[in-house]
């Protein structure tokens, strides 16, 4: 049995046990709560009495949701899959627990099996990783999929809804019953539970808290202003500016920024439609391609078959890692929801309460109040991340460990595929751009079974150049081939060498410090990513203050917590603006005009202090409405530069790893293998 026949089998193996394991662990818990009822109030169970089957499966459902959404990974995936679940119906927490673990349960059951059933159906490393990297993106898209066409629908229904509404306030002059009127008309579809919620929440016993819930749940901020605007016109009463009703006015405005939101999102996902497919693609074609190429160009099997061609391979498919998180991320919009609303302790807080893990990670993160602290600390707020100074440096050091190992087992790996490929591979002098015959072949194989029987005499032996052509020397002509002692003495040198160098550790040591700094350039192309849309957000902010500046009793305090609300780039420094506003709100807001060197959002602040106290808020913004239509076309304008710097770089992403297939991995190397032979046919000519 060969190596990587073992190694199939050895991650076949891992699939049933992953089954296994999974069930037996389910067993286990339901047998330790159906033993002891008090475990069930431990971890916040909501259990039903046991009448039928059905209840017991329910009772697990709840457990496995509480148990994965603990898992590294997989809580991620959980709570996507319980927003789905609140965003589309109005489910209680025990039907919301139990449907989301009864997905979730689905899902790795099918991943599991899928790995077990394709790994049993493949003999080689390559398409064993091919067939657990394409298992994982298939479960995941499985599961995103249908998070994000439910989010697309709410957001397309929302003109409908608009329209039903506006109808129905017309008719009754009542925020209440025109939600209640709507809900009635719209029927069963995705944004019905969202009007329902939200008119539950205004007519709560304490709505702003209410409300607050809502906004950490809802599907996109066009909601969550919706909601807003429409609980201060219950709240304080609507009033009419130029015959038009405000709150009307305000519907309309929202509608029109929906419009716009739908035709930029519209045209990034034709755009992009079809990137995610390109980088990927590689991956499936290396197999075929490097078949192909040594049955018309054998002259390449020996660079294919080498260390060098096996570091082009695992090249190849780390871009396509990297680029495909990377577009992720370049076409992620930053007003999506976020999902990290389920409290509970991240792994790198576990780490870190080791004591030498504290001592290497201080060691390592910078000093409280330096500069370079500062920095960092804004750096992650900037970009929303969950994560502490501390905990990022934990995420440092782990990829910087992770990356030393694994560098480290790619040079050894390459150093046995040398040392294999001095057995195997065939003569250059078999080699030519046709395929070999079956004589060549023999011949081929002949002479490497010749070579053979010197490497394994000599492999543990001190010998010469010199003693080897001694050895090879014809006793009858007293004559050697000076190309076979040349051939042989390299590949017993290359046997001879297998062990670990010193340069070896020092590049997995380079590899390792690059990749220590992984996490914090991620955190810095996040950034950068959302500075894009720093405009858009300007003109989100526009948007806003026109919508509250013709409530009654609309202040700036209050047009700063919308705006923080709905704020992505500069929600920390509006954030520190409110926490310092009571002790002086001329001087908060100097500092927020100080701590946020862009020119649109300081005028926007340089209004809201003369609004303070000097002049009305719908005063100090009038140019809004006068230049309502130029703030629009000049939004659209926007949009356009936000989708084509996006495109640019999707595209170069999407492509980087097809290039490096076709041009490194086939292009390159077949440039190279042919001025090598042509330079050989010229030496062999005599003129």
């Amino acid at each position: 049995m060969d190596t990587i026949t073992m190694i199939a089998i050895i991650l076949a193996s891992i699939s049933v046990i992953g089954i296994v394991s999974l069930l037996v662990y389910l067993k286990i818990l339901r047998s330790r709560y159906s033993k002891n009822s008090a475990l069930y109030t431990k971890d916040k169970l909501i259990v039903k009495e046991k009448t039928n089957v059905k209840d017991s499966f329910d009772r697990i459902y709840q457990v496995v949701y509480l148990t994965f959404v603990k898992m590294p990974i997989i809580k991620y995936y959980t709570k996507k899959t319980r927003l789905k679940l609140e965003m589309t119906n109005d489910y209680t927490e025990y039907e919301v627990r139990k449907r989301t673990g009864k997905s979730m349960l689905r899902a790795l059951i099918f991943m599991f099996t899928a790995l077990f059933v394709f790994l049993n159906l493949v003999d080689d490393l390559y398409m064993s990783l091919i067939v657990i990297i394409g298992v994982l993106i298939v479960t995941e898209k499985v599961i995103d999929m249908g998070i994000t066409s439910v989010s697309e629908k709410i957001l397309r229904q929302m003109p409908e809804a608009f329209t039903s509404i506006r109808h129905a306030f017309h008719e009754h002059g009542m925020i209440e019953e025109a939600f209640l009127t709507a809900i009635d008309d719209l029927g069963d579809i995705e944004i019905v539970p969202q009007l329902r919620r939200i008119v539950e929440a205004m007519i709560s016993e304490n709505p702003e808290i209410e409300l607050e819930r809502y906004y950490d749940t809802a599907p996109n901020r066009f909601l969550k202003l919706f909601a807003g605007v429409s609980y201060l016109t219950l709240d304080l009463g609507d009033r009419k500016v130029g015959g038009t009703s405000v709150y009307l006015k305000n519907l309309n405005n929202i509608l029109s920024d929906i419009n716009l939101e739908i035709l930029k999102r519209d045209k990034i996902n034709y755009m992009f439609r079809s990137l995610t497919a390109i980088a990927v693609a590689p991956l499936v074609a290396i197999k075929p391609l490097q078949g192909w190429a040594e049955s018309s160009f054998p002259a390449l099997m020996n660079f294919y078959d080498s260390s060098i061609g096996f570091f082009m391979q695992s090249l190849i498919i780390i871009s396509i890692f990297v680029c495909y998180l990377m577009l992720r991320i370049v076409r992620e919009d930053s007003e999506e929801i976020k999902f990290d609303r389920v409290s509970n302790k991240k792994w790198q807080e576990k780490v870190y309460r080791y004591r030498l893990v504290q001592v290497v990670v201080d060691a390592f993160k910078p000093r409280e109040n330096t500069r370079k602290y500062r920095k960092t600390v804004t750096l992650i707020k900037n970009t929303n991340a969950y994560l502490t100074v501390e905990w990022l440096y934990v995420n440092k050091l782990t990829s910087c460990i992770v990356a030393f190992i694994l560098a480290l087992a790619l040079l050894l790996n390459m150093q046995h595929i040398d040392v294999s490929a001095a057995y195997t591979k065939i003569s250059d002098e078999f080699l030519s751009f046709g395929k070999l015959s079956d004589a060549q072949e023999k011949a081929a194989q002949a002479l490497n079974e010749r070579d053979r029987q010197y490497m394994d005499k000599y492999k543990n032996k001190k010998v010469t150049k010199e003693e080897l052509a001694a050895d090879l020397t014809d006793p009858v002509t007293g004559t050697v081939d000076q190309d076979s002692v040349d051939r042989i003495y390299n590949k017993i040198d290359t046997v001879k060498n297998s062990y670990l160098k010193f340069w070896q550790v020092l590049t997995a040591m380079i590899v390792g410090l690059i990749a220590y700094s992984f996490p914090t350039l991620m955190l810095v192309i996040k950034n950068k990513i959302r500075e894009m849309e720093k405009e858009n957000e300007i003109m989100q902010f526009q948007s806003i203050i026109f919508m509250l500046m013709y409530i009654d009793r609309i202040d700036v305090q209050t047009i700063l917590e919308w705006l923080g609300r709905f704020s992505y780039a500069f929600k920390e420094p509006i954030a520190t603006c409110l926490n310092n506003y009571e002790s002086g709100a001329e001087q908060a807001l100097e500092e927020l005009k100080e701590a946020v060197p862009y020119k649109d959002f300081q005028r926007i602040v340089e209004q809201l202090m003369s609004a303070v106290e000097r002049i009305p808020v719908k005063d100090a913004f009038d140019e809004l409405e006068t230049e309502r239509d130029y703030f629009h076309e000049k939004r659209k304008d926007s949009n356009e530069r936000l989708i084509a710097k996006k495109v640019r770089i999707g595209k170069a992403l999407g492509f980087t790893p097809m290039v490096l297939l076709i041009g490194g991995y086939l292009v390159a190397p077949l440039m190279i293998v042919s001025i090598m032979q042509m330079m050989s046919y010229f030496s062999q000519m005599t003129f």
